[in-house]
């Protein structure tokens, strides 16, 4: 018995993923009006950025400030002041500005992106020394004149401690105990100039007399060192 030929069912073509009409709408209508309204949103609201360092001070006197752009937009304008005043910057880099600081104060960081947006910063700058040494406490006992010295950040320069006698002579101490600050001078029983110097440089310039003491050892208010 004679076969007849199979006949072959055509294949039937995979319809492309692009004929969907709800695929054509997220693909070019959906997905380009959230990427579009997203890029807006980002320029609108973008706010500028920085970043700051203050370096460690090493004669307590100077200190380096280290001022750096990380924001990619374009700016309309850049102030930092410290108390006020515009602080002289030097550019160390593309995008990062460099200025040696003299005094304590607190810079403040103002900056606006070309959308408006703006920020302010602020940071309190209190690593330098501008102040003078002190004197805790003071007494005189068989002619010597015995100070306790404090300083609470660059310390006492003890190697120029000096003192003045009533005429005119430079002395130095008998005795310093650099753990203590306790530092012993010979008196002058007409009176004593002590020149304190703290690391920075700071002076403190007390005068002592025997009347002074006497009134300070015989009374239970406190005496302000001259």
């Amino acid at each position: 018995m004679e076969q007849r030929p199979r006949r072959r069912t055509p294949a039937k073509k995979k319809k492309s993923i692009f004929q969907y009409e709800w695929v054509r709408t997220l693909l070019f209508y959906i997905l380009p009006f959230v990427v579009i309204n997203l890029v807006i949103f980002f320029l609108a609201t973008t706010r500028p950025s920085y970043a700051l360092d203050v370096a460690d001070t090493a004669d307590y006197r100077t200190t380096e400030l280290t001022f750096t752009i990380t924001s990619r937009m374009p700016l309309k304008s850049v102030t930092i002041t410290l108390d006020g005043q515009p602080l002289d910057l030097t550019q160390a880099g593309k995008r990062s500005y460099k200025a040696t600081i003299v005094q304590n104060g607190v810079l403040e960081i103002h900056m606006e992106n070309f959308n408006g947006m703006a920020i302010t910063g602020y940071e309190v700058i209190d690593i330098l020394d501008k102040e003078s040494p002190d004197v805790i406490s003071y007494s005189v006992n068989e002619g010597l004149l015995t100070l306790t010295l404090s300083d609470t950040q660059s310390g006492i320069d003890y190697d120029h401690l000096t003192a003045t006698t009533s005429d005119g002579r430079i002395i130095t101490p008998v005795s310093i105990n650099r753990e203590s600050g306790i530092v012993i001078f010979q008196m002058d029983p007409n009176g004593l100039a002590v020149s304190i110097l703290d690391m920075s440089g700071n002076e403190y310039l007390p005068s002592f007399s025997l009347t002074q003491i006497d009134e300070a050892e015989n009374s239970s208010q406190e005496v302000v060192v001259e």
